[in-house]
């Protein structure tokens, strides 16, 4: 890659290996790695939605994210239609797949560092099993998001938040599966990549697509949208103009503001302004094996780092300016102006936002779980009442067996994952 057009909040300064799918947080949890009180849990969907949009204890036949995971592979239409202006086509391409559902679209070149090694799923209708490796030598990477529903990820952690991730992670595959049959049909291969159906790393390559930058915990910032983002992807080789990185302002806010690590219940993201290198990529990495341990704790889907991030906040006209002072705002005066605009977030939404959702029968101040512990009696408070995090905090490392509680270093925080 062209070093002028790297990322700035994930820089790459070295070598890439492939990733086994295999060892990623979803396959390791389904296996009972994080423990088995969270593989439990990941099983165990007390509520329909939360069925019919996980596929969990549910028959395959009642969740559209199997019947889609399942589904062989169409046909290349033989006749292939020419394509004289690649980046005409792209424009049209990103018109259909918004026609199709997506709520933005960016195309890179598919680099094959994000291209798993080896699948962990396997699939009876496409002929492929467990471990199988994996080659995809298409030349674009289309990437789609479809972004969720802010006032409901507010109510998180809750049944009705966990619905809404739910849908939002079954609505992004639709696009994703039906863009891939519009380009077979064209008559070019290509490949759908979404929920639980993955070949692809989806957030660096949305990263390169241009859809937004890399946040301190962890996910795609997009201008508009913040993290709320379920990212799919179709990989093809349609002849494509492609997009690149660009600069939203994440990089000085990420590292001034903090509020996803001062809000996270777990103490997960870290406070530290020092990123790490893992696997040839400078970034802020997250405590993946405390952040699975709370939510098995809770049973539902944590969303605190979403709701929190200033990015995320509804699309109104001061959130537009100040995206676009950001964005043309001079580098070295950046942190002067990220200040004020985090006093003024936490003035407007709160230090950690939480609104209570009744809807659908749901009510999210009433049908929390609780500790999951055996025998704990505790009255434990909502996370969104409990005191904000600091820096220096004991933290959950997956580095030491059991669990075991160690102090947090003070260049990483602990985080590991």
């Amino acid at each position: 890659m062209a070093a002028q057009l790297g990322p700035r909040t994930a820089r790459i300064v070295g070598p890439q290996r492939r990733v086994d799918e295999r060892q990623t947080p979803h396959p390791r949890m389904e296996r009972g790695e994080f423990g088995e009180r969270l593989r439990a849990r990941y099983w165990r969907a007390p509520d329909p939605l939360k069925k019919i949009f996980l596929g969990n204890e549910a028959d395959p036949g009642n969740s559209l994210p199997t019947i889609l995971r399942e589904a062989p592979e169409g046909k290349v239409n033989p006749v292939a239609t020419p394509v004289p202006d690649p980046a005409e086509m792209a424009r049209k391409i990103k018109e259909i797949a918004l026609f199709l559902g997506a709520d933005i679209v960016g195309i890179t070149y598919l680099d094959q560092a994000y291209v798993y090694s080896h699948r962990a799923r396997g699939s009876a209708a496409r002929g492929t099993k467990a471990g199988d490796p994996i080659d995809l030598p298409h030349k674009y990477a289309i990437c789609l998001g479809k972004a969720g529903d802010y006032p409901l990820y507010m109510a998180s952690p809750s049944f009705i938040s966990d619905a809404e991730y739910g849908r939002g992670l079954t609505m992004s595959a639709i696009p994703t599966f039906l863009l891939a049959a519009y380009i077979r049909q064209l008559g070019y291969p290509a490949r759908s990549h979404g929920y639980g159906k993955y070949d692809v790393i989806p957030m660096p390559l949305a990263v390169m697509a241009g859809l937004g930058e890399l946040g301190r915990h962890g996910m795609l910032i997009h201008e508009k949208y913040g993290s709320r983002l379920h990212l799919s992807v179709v990989t093809t080789d349609l002849p494509l103009g492609v997009d690149h990185p660009i600069d939203i302002g994440v990089e000085e806010f990420c590292r001034s503001c903090k509020k996803c690590a001062r809000t996270c219940p777990s103490r997960s993201i870290t406070f530290s302004d020092v990123k790490d290198v893992y696997n040839g990529v400078e970034k802020w990495r997250i405590n993946l094996v405390s952040c699975y341990n709370y939510k098995a704790a809770i049973g539902h889907n944590c969303l605190y780092c979403t709701t929190t991030c200033c990015y995320d906040k509804r699309d109104t006209w001061y959130h537009t300016l100040t995206i676009w002072l950001l964005k043309r705002w001079p580098l070295a005066l950046r942190p002067v102006l990220v200040k004020p605009l985090v006093w003024l977030d936490d003035l407007i939404w709160g230090r950690r936002p939480y609104a209570r959702a009744r809807r659908l029968g749901y009510d999210s101040d009433l049908d929390r779980e609780g500790c999951s512990i055996p025998g704990c009696k505790a009255d434990h408070k909502p996370a969104h009442k409990k005191r904000l995090q600091r820096p220096g905090r004991w933290v959950q490392s997956p580095l030491f067996p059991n669990d075991e509680l160690r102090p947090a270093s003070p260049q990483s925080n602990g985080q590991h994952g």
